[in-house]
C-alpha cells in the first residue's frame, strides 16, 4: 500500500540533514578557526550555503503544514495552492544553495592548484554555475504570469509561457557535472606531488568526495520530472525535495572533511598531533606567505615577482644561531595545508635533533639557505 502522507517522513529527514550539516559545518569553522588559524572564503560562502540549507528545509516545513507530502484529495484547495508556493520559494532557494556549495568547494581547491588552466577551470566552475543558478532561480518566478498563477491557477488570464522542467533538468545537469569536475580535478593536482603513493591516494581520495554529492546530483536530476506533475504536485515532488537537501548535505559533508583533517589529528595523537615532541610551534609555509613578513618569519625585503623572508633561530644556551633565508618564487602565492600528521628529523649544529611538523604545502618556488654563527641570537 502506497504512503499518502510523506510529511513525517520529509520533516525528519530533512531537519536532521541540517542538523548533520551544522556540526560538521561547525567543527569546520573550529578546525579553521583556532587550530588552523586561517579562516578564508570558502569557509564564509559555506556558512552562507548552511543559511541556504535552513532556509530551503523552513520553507519545505512551512509548505508541509499546508500539504506538501499528502495527496491533493486530503488537502484544501486554498491551503494546496499556499503548499505549491512554499515549494517554489523553497526551490529558489536550495537552487542558490547549489551555487553557494560548488562555489565554496572551488574556491578551496583554489588554495592548493598551481597550474593556470586548473585556476581558469575552477572559476569557470564558479562563474558558469552561479549565472546559471541565477538564471534558473528568475525562471522560475517568471515562468507565468502573473507569479501567483504558477501556484494559483484560478487566477484569471494568468498563462505559464515557459516549461520549467526542461530548464530544471540542464540546471540539473550541469550541477552534476560540476561536481564530478571538482571531484576529479583533484587527482591530477595530488597525484603530480613529491610523496608516498598511499598518502597521495589518500588525500586525493579526502578532496574527492564530492563524487557522491555528483550521484545525489544525478538522482535529483532525474526526480525533477515530478516538476511536470498536474494531479498530484505536492505528492509527486516529494522524491525531488529529499534528493535537493540531500544534494547539498552531501556537498557540505564532502567539503568538509578534508579540512578536518587537522582535528582529526588532534584528537587522535593529542597536543602532539599538531606541535610534535618538540614542544614549540612549527611553522608552515602559509604562516607567512599569505601575511607578506608577518608570522613566524618577518619579511625583510619584497621584489617583483619574488619575496624574501629571513629569519635568525637561537638554537639553545651555548648553541649556534641558524639563520635562514626563503625566496618565494610568487608575489601571492596560494597554499594550503593538506595533511598535517607527519613528522621529520631535523638535525641542528650542534648534532643533535629536534621534531618539525610537515604538511603537503603548495608553493611556486622555495629557495632555502642557511648558515650558523656560534653565539646568542642576533636581530
Amino acid at each position: 500500500m502506497a504512503i499518502q502522507d510523506f510529511a513525517p517522513v520529509l520533516l525528519g529527514v530533512m531537519w536532521t540533514q541540517v542538523v548533520i550539516a551544522m556540526v560538521f559545518i561547525g567543527l569546520r569553522m573550529y578546525t579553521r578557526y583556532f587550530l588552523i588559524r586561517s579562516v578564508g572564503l570558502d569557509d564564509s560562502i559555506m556558512l552562507l550555503n548552511l543559511l541556504f540549507f535552513i532556509g530551503y528545509v523552513l520553507c519545505t516545513t512551512i509548505g508541509i503544514h499546508y500539504g506538501i507530502g499528502k495527496k491533493y484529495a486530503a488537502v484544501e484547495p486554498a491551503n494546496y495552492s499556499r503548499a505549491i508556493m512554499w515549494e517554489a520559494i523553497g526551490q529558489g532557494i536550495c537552487i542558490l544553495g547549489i551555487a553557494a556549495s560548488k562555489g565554496s568547494v572551488a574556491i578551496f581547491l583554489l588554495r592548493i592548484v598551481i597550474l593556470k588552466w586548473h585556476i581558469w577551470l575552477l572559476w569557470f566552475c564558479i562563474v558558469s554555475t552561479t549565472i546559471l543558478c541565477v538564471i534558473t532561480t528568475t525562471l522560475l518566478f517568471v515562468q507565468c504570469k502573473p507569479t501567483a498563477f504558477l501556484w494559483d491557477h484560478t487566477i484569471q488570464g494568468g498563462v505559464c509561457w515557459l516549461n520549467f522542467t526542461h530548464v530544471g533538468l540542464s540546471m540539473g545537469a550541469w550541477s552534476a557535472a560540476m561536481d564530478f569536475v571538482l571531484a576529479i580535478l583533484p587527482w591530477h593536482v595530488v597525484m603530480g606531488l613529491n610523496m608516498k603513493r598511499k598518502e597521495k591516494l589518500t588525500v586525493a581520495f579526502g578532496l574527492s568526495l564530492g563524487i557522491f554529492a555528483g550521484v545525489c546530483s544525478i538522482i535529483r536530476t532525474y526526480e525533477l520530472q515530478s516538476l511536470s506533475s498536474l494531479d498530484e504536485y505536492v505528492y509527486d515532488t516529494v522524491p525531488m525535495l529529499l534528493w535537493s537537501s540531500t544534494e547539498v548535505l552531501a556537498t557540505i559533508v564532502c567539503a568538509c572533511i578534508p579540512v578536518l583533517r587537522p582535528l582529526y589529528v588532534r584528537i587522535v595523537h593529542g597536543s602532539q598531533g599538531s606541535s610534535g615532541r618538540s614542544g614549540g610551534r612549527s611553522y608552515p609555509l602559509n604562516d607567512y606567505s599569505h601575511k607578506k613578513g608577518s608570522g613566524a618569519f618577518p619579511s625583510k625585503g619584497a621584489h617583483s615577482g619574488s619575496r624574501t623572508t629571513e629569519e635568525r633561530i637561537y638554537m639553545g644556551h651555548g648553541g649556534s644561531v641558524l639563520e635562514m633565508t626563503v625566496k618565494m618564487g610568487s608575489e601571492n602565492p596560494s597554499e594550503e595545508s593538506i595533511l598535517r600528521e607527519s613528522n621529520a628529523q631535523a638535525v641542528g649544529a650542534t648534532g643533535r635533533g629536534f621534531d618539525t611538523e610537515l604538511g603537503i604545502t603548495r608553493t611556486d618556488e622555495i629557495k632555502v639557505t642557511s648558515s650558523y654563527k656560534e653565539g646568542g641570537l642576533v636581530r
